[in-house]
């Protein structure tokens, strides 16, 4: 995981310096920790700018759609080969979620420590509200619905 990685890693840095002094733990990790929000900010800019972007062009159906198209010419390409391209998907929570996790667990751990990180981060569940809510909308499709048939008499 990148955020166990890179915290493991500021706190290795200041190892030594809290085997030397172990009464000033806490003001050697207060120093070290903020250095590397840097990182995780760039990390969230990035999943805002290119992570949301991906999501809504459906690299897979538009890669799908380029590769016929590229084959065939438009009038050859039959209405089925385009239903094709274009159908409905399934919601995928355990690549989903994970990912909104790892943000909300730098958003919250960072927060005190270096508080600039909050904005990117409203930026980033803004943002994955608006694509997601259209997702769920429009592109995925209920993979676990059974339609009531649990309880019959509600």
């Amino acid at each position: 995981n990148i955020f166990l990685t890179v915290t493991a890693g500021s706190l290795w840095d200041s190892l030594a310096d809290i085997l030397d002094h172990p009464g000033n733990i806490l003001m050697i990790l207060g120093n070290s920790l903020p250095k590397v929000v840097g990182y995780f900010i760039s990390l969230l800019i990035t999943k805002i700018l290119a992570g949301l972007p991906i999501v809504v062009l459906r690299v897979g159906a538009l890669g799908r759609k380029l590769f016929l198209l590229s084959i065939f010419s438009q009038a050859k390409v039959t209405q089925r080969e385009l239903d094709g391209i274009y159908r409905r998907e399934r919601l995928l929570y355990g690549w989903e979620y994970p990912s909104q996790l790892l943000v909300i667990v730098i958003c919250f751990t960072y927060a005190c420590i270096c508080p600039i990180i909050l904005p990117f981060g409203t930026i980033f569940f803004v943002g994955s509200l608006m694509v997601y809510k259209k997702q769920v909308l429009y592109v995925y499709t209920p993979v676990f619905e059974s339609g009531g048939s649990m309880f019959p008499d509600a």
